[in-house]
């Protein structure tokens, strides 16, 4: 659906799915305006498509994770996850804060919210997730990003992917102590070095990007990025958000399916224009 809040305007979508070897599905996804309507989360279905309209002259935020298989209670904490962060996002956002420092208190509201649930018995006693966050404001792009979920950015016929995974294969990959063909089977591409729920803290990063007409985004699980390649996720950028998630989670599914698949879709219809940064002495009370 298309959603219009004054100069800023996007169209969004998400599915996601169980996949043919998993007995649940450990991904969601998420978003919220920040006009005070609640956050809208995928429940823990098979298969979950998710549309929504919505209105706000001040932005959006979206949210995927996917929670951690070998610990127990994935399900759990992916949904932690996104609920904490987007509540914390909308409360901080719409009462002025800024943009950098809600996503890095999102994070951490998730990461008590999850430790908290695993110590009180509501979950697997060391249940994580993944979490990917985009904030969408006039003008500007926000990310925020822990694990091994991704958020790619199509502009002018260009895929670049915004996120690096935090998983001890891309370190080895970093450190060129094995090349990329021996990162496909490698048996350390499913560890990770960062997670929400994992630790006391959480390290989120945290970046901004310039917002264009006609951006599109694409928030995934690993189980759909490690079924399709570039060129794929580029050419169902083509379709409409609803289209290419469909199209992305349908191929992830048909080359095997052994993990959950999640795709969400925003296309940039009007970017708006950045507030101009305060100047001189009124920077110092902005």
């Amino acid at each position: 659906m298309q959603a219009v809040s004054g100069a800023l305007a996007v169209e969004y979508a998400g599915v996601t799915a169980i996949g043919h070897v998993r007995e649940h599905n450990e991904d969601r996804l998420g978003w919220v305006t920040l006009d005070g309507e609640p956050p809208y989360v995928t429940p823990p279905a098979e298969h979950t498509i998710g549309e929504s309209k919505a209105n706000s002259g001040i932005g959006f935020v979206f949210a995927v994770a996917d929670g951690l298989g070998g610990y127990g209670g994935g399900e759990v904490a992916s949904g932690m996850a996104v609920e904490a962060s987007l509540a914390q996002a909308q409360r901080s956002l719409a009462g002025g804060g800024r943009v950098a420092g809600t996503l890095r208190d999102a994070f951490n509201r998730a990461n008590h919210e999850i430790l908290d649930a695993a110590i009180t018995g509501r979950g697997g006693r060391k249940m994580q997730s993944t979490l990917s966050a985009l904030v969408i404001t006039p003008g500007e792009a926000h990310l925020g990003h822990v694990g091994d979920s991704r958020i790619y950015r199509r502009r002018e016929g260009e895929l670049d992917l915004l996120t690096a995974d935090h998983s001890q294969v891309m370190e080895l990959l970093r450190l060129h102590i094995i090349s990329p063909e021996q990162a496909i089977d490698h048996p350390a591409r499913y560890a990770l070095t960062r997670s929400v729920g994992g630790d006391i803290t959480v390290r989120a990063d945290v970046r901004n990007e310039s917002l264009e007409a006609d951006d599109v985004f694409l928030l995934c699980s690993d189980g759909l990025w490690s079924k399709v390649t570039s060129s794929e996720i580029s050419k169902a950028m083509d379709r409409s958000p609803a289209e290419a998630c469909r199209w992305l989670v349908d191929l992830a599914l048909g080359r095997g399916g052994d993990d959950n698949a999640t795709a969400m879709a925003i296309r940039v219809r009007a970017a708006g224009q950045r507030p101009e940064a305060p100047q001189g002495w009124r920077r110092l009370f902005s």
